[in-house]
């Protein structure tokens, strides 16, 4: 293949409007020498390459003039080479052999990373990785080309995917730390693909229980039923919330009664948050519709769940959920310059309730803007004692 490096240098010092003696100069050779390169009479030294790449800021593949088919030929060509040692001589080759063969892998991916990292090629290749590739020298190479290659892309999904698989374990947490994405490639999401492919039971459980959690939880949250016009229809707004409820309802097998139709049982469990706040929601709904007795038995369920979690001891258990037996809940007390909150959490990092507590729904209750639709029941006897009964929660709870 000719290369075509003389003439591109012509043209990038003339697009920098430099001069011969200028690019010399700063190369640190005569400025005949730039002459020669520059007619064909003859090519720079490999190790002047970088550095006449960095005064142009292009590749040395763009200095070369290599085309990019060419490249990708010579990089598919690579890897052809290094899939046949995969599929056909490494399966039964003794162990000295592997040694060897493992050694001339390590070779083919420094030749990827060193000569075509952004190729196609060198991207496909992470997308089917192995045990093999977990071993060294093979795990270092491809730590380099990972590198190289998020170096420039540092969102390449096959990449990061491809690689959290086989790093080693002391290693994985900050590579997940330096490249993890919020979306696509969230640390959980790779993490559980790792676990998954590395047959790592423990590990995939706890994890697989933690992330159907959060997806359950992001699935009956308000903000993904409620539409841009909800307050303009608030018989749509009822069917939204009673479907968060009964997504809920439905995971844990629970039946609303008549008495508890937001907590089946009254009883505190990891779902606190958000049947409290959408049974408050739902309840001034129903009593914005004219549904008093709804609204009133939904807030008594409100309030007593309320009820039951304040009066819970700093460290008590939950009940556990039925999908979930390994995340175990407790009451956690914090303290914060106004005074003390709580949540319940498991020692599983990402699996927590927010903060919650009595004094919250008190404010829902008697805030005179943004729950305005409580107004129908406000003058209600029945509203006015529970209203006292969430404010005695409070007031024990400044006392303690």
């Amino acid at each position: 293949m000719k290369l075509s490096i003389g003439e591109n240098i012509r043209r990038m010092r003339r697009q920098r409007d430099l001069t011969q003696e200028q690019l010399a100069d700063r190369l640190g050779v005569t400025y005949q020498s730039v002459s020669r390169w520059e007619n064909g009479s003859a090519y720079p030294d490999m190790e002047l390459l970088p550095a006449i790449s960095d005064i142009f800021s292009v590749s040395v593949d763009e200095l070369l003039g290599i085309p990019e088919a060419e490249k990708n030929r010579q990089a598919e060509a690579l890897v052809m080479q290094y899939a046949d040692i995969i599929n056909h001589e490494y399966p039964s080759a003794g162990e000295e052999k592997r040694v060897e063969l493992r050694a001339k892998l390590a070779g083919l991916v420094r030749d990827l990373r060193r000569d075509f990292p952004m190729t196609e090629a060198a991207n496909a290749i992470f997308t089917s990785l192995g045990k093999v590739e977990a071993q060294e020298p093979v795990l270092s190479e491809y730590r380099l080309l990972a590198e190289a290659i998020l170096a420039k892309d540092p969102k390449n999904y096959d990449v990061i995917s491809g690689f959290s698989q086989i790093e080693e374990d002391g290693r994985v947490e900050d590579f997940l730390n330096r490249f993890s994405t919020p979306c696509d490639a969230s640390r959980d999401s790779l993490l559980f693909e790792r676990y998954l492919s590395r047959g790592e039971a423990e590990k995939f459980e706890l994890l697989r229980q933690k992330l159907l959690y959060n997806a359950v939880r992001d699935a009956v949250s308000w903000k993904r039923f409620r539409s841009m016009d909800d307050y303009g229809d608030i018989g749509e707004s009822v069917e939204r919330l009673r479907a968060c409820l009964g997504i809920i309802h439905a995971f844990e097998g629970e039946t609303p009664t008549t008495e508890h139709p937001v907590t089946c049982d009254g009883v505190p469990d990891c779902w606190i948050y958000e049947k409290v706040w959408n049974g408050l929601r739902l309840s001034c709904r129903e009593a914005m519709l004219g549904e008093i007795e709804e609204a009133l038995a939904i807030l008594e369920d409100v309030v007593g769940l309320s009820e039951a979690a304040e009066n819970l001891p700093e460290g008590a258990k939950i009940r556990d959920s039925r999908f979930l037996p390994d995340l175990c809940w407790s009451k956690a007390v914090t303290e914060f310059d106004w005074g003390k909150s709580f949540h319940f959490r498991t020692g599983q990092d990402g699996c927590w309730t927010v903060p919650f507590g009595a004094k919250d729904v008190l404010k829902a209750l008697t805030a005179e803007r943004g729950w305005e639709w409580f107004d129908p029941i406000r003058g209600e006897e029945r509203f006015k004692a529970l209203v006292e009964r969430v404010r005695a929660l409070v007031e024990v709870k400044k006392d303690q």
